[in-house]
Order: C-alpha cells, then structure tokens, then sequence
C-alpha cells in the first residue's frame, strides 16, 4: 500500500515538472517578455517569489523554453503547427509574485491574453485573439486585430490601436487612447480621453475631461457622450449629415473637443 501512494505522488511530480517551467527567482528580473503563437495566456499574481509558467493543455507536447540574459526573462512559446489543419490553443498560465513591477513584452498571434491584478508596464501586441486587462496599475500599450478588447479597473495611461475590435473599457484613471475600425467603441467612468475614433459603428463615452487635442470620431453612426456638469471644456462638431443634441450652453473657453460623424445624431448629455 505504502509503495503504490509512492509511485502515485511520484506520478504527479513528474507531471508537474514536465509541464511547468520551474520556479525562476524574480529577484534581478526587469523585463518579461513572450513571444508565441495560438496560446491561451493568462497572467495573475500569487504570494510567492518566483516567477512561473505552466502549461496546463496539451500536455504530450511541452513547448515552453525559456532564455535570461542579464535582466530579461524571455519565454518562447512555439505551438504553430505548421503541418496540421486544426490549430488548437495551448493554455498557459503565468503566476507573477504579487506586488511587483515589471515590463512586459508580449508578442503573439491568433492568440488571447488575460491579466489579472497585475502591476507594471504592458506593450501586447496580438492578432485575431481576445485581450483582456483588468485591475492593474500601469500604462498599456495593445496593438491588436479581430477581436475584443476588454479594459476594466486600470490606473495608468491607455493606448489602443486596433482593426476590427470592439474596445470597452470601464474605470480607467489616466489618458485613455483608442482607435479601430468597423467595431463599436464603450467607454464608461474614464478619467480623461484622448483620441477615440472608429468607423462605421457607435461610440458611447463617459468621462471626465480630456488633453488639448481630445477628438471623438466615427463614420455612418452616432455618438453618444456623458460629462460632469461643471466641465471646463466646449464642442467643436463636423460631418455631413449630422444632428446634434447638447445639453449644455457655450462656454467661453479654447479648450475645445471634437466630435465628427457623418448620417449620425451627436448626442451630448448631463452625467
């Protein structure tokens, strides 16, 4: 009896070991970075010291490798599958010690990224997969392409860059950037806005204030914003065939946003 637990704890130790990359001390890591493709990531902290990546689906075939030179931590994550007609992803999930503060360098394809209560700076560059980022302090950087971007919870300057994604984002304290094309836009509870434009779909915008050179723009559609009554700034409106609705009286002021459509109701109302 006692021999067959040992060979069962054994067997587990060893599935551990094949599929995780280890423990890798944090102490002296400045930069993260993660190159990989159809991967599923997920990145949260835990109370621990170490950094570590496990690979949690499509265990026959391990393919984390992992590479420090001087203060980066870099992970190659190769599931391209160059000979197989259905590409599944590979999910991996990368447990950050909690409170601490590194730069992330993440570069995939037809891949989704989460990140979860993790402190830093993030540079995500994607393609054809979801991003999500939630309750996190730092500046973002996403260039991303055909699918969602969710942001929630942020303390940090925002900028997103995007074809084809429908961007929300909800709670974010700092410069909040966003471009796409063809996809709706959400924005709720924003500190402060800088350039927000899409085509061909809506935008919805709450938020504070904005920098000195704020625009809100579509194409084919509506706007729709909510500000603070005592805001300092006025509208400056362009496109054809438009309607405006404003809650508000002129202001004296040379603190302008833009607001642009064209065959769509600008429609501005009271928080």
């Amino acid at each position: 009896m006692k021999n067959s637990i040992f060979f069962f704890f054994f067997l587990i130790l060893i599935n551990i070991t094949t599929f995780s990359n280890g423990a890798i001390p944090s102490k002296g890591i400045k930069i993260i970075e993660i190159n990989g493709q159809y991967i599923d990531l997920n990145i949260q902290p835990y109370y621990g010291r170490n950094i570590i990546l496990t690979q949690l689906s499509n265990k026959s075939n391990p393919i984390i490798e992992n590479k420090i030179t001087k203060d980066v931590l870099q992970f190659n994550l190769n599931n391209e599958k160059k000979n197989s007609i259905f590409k599944t992803k590979v999910k991996f999930n990368l447990l950050i010690p909690k409170n601490t503060n590194f730069k992330y360098l993440i570069k995939t394809t037809n891949s989704s990224i989460t990140i979860n209560d993790v402190n830093g700076i993030f540079s995500i560059n994607n393609s054809k997969g979801k991003v999500t980022v939630n309750d996190i302090v730092g500046n973002i950087d996403i260039l991303n392409s055909n699918k969602d971007i969710n942001l929630s919870n942020i303390v940090g300057d925002i900028s997103v860059k995007s074809r084809f994604s429908r961007v929300t984002s909800k709670n974010t304290l700092g410069i909040l950037n966003i471009q796409t094309t063809d996809r709706k836009i959400s924005i709720k509870n924003a500190e402060k806005i800088g350039d927000i434009s899409t085509s061909n779909a809506p935008i919805s915008a709450e938020f504070q204030n904005i920098t000195s050179n704020s625009k809100i723009v579509t194409s084919n559609h509506s706007l729709s914003i909510k500000i603070p009554e005592n805001h300092n700034f006025d509208f400056s409106f362009f496109g054809d065939l438009i309607h405006v609705k404003n809650e508000f009286l002129k202001l004296n002021t040379d603190n302008f946003l833009i607001l642009g459509t064209s065959n769509g109701t600008i429609k501005i109302e009271k928080e």
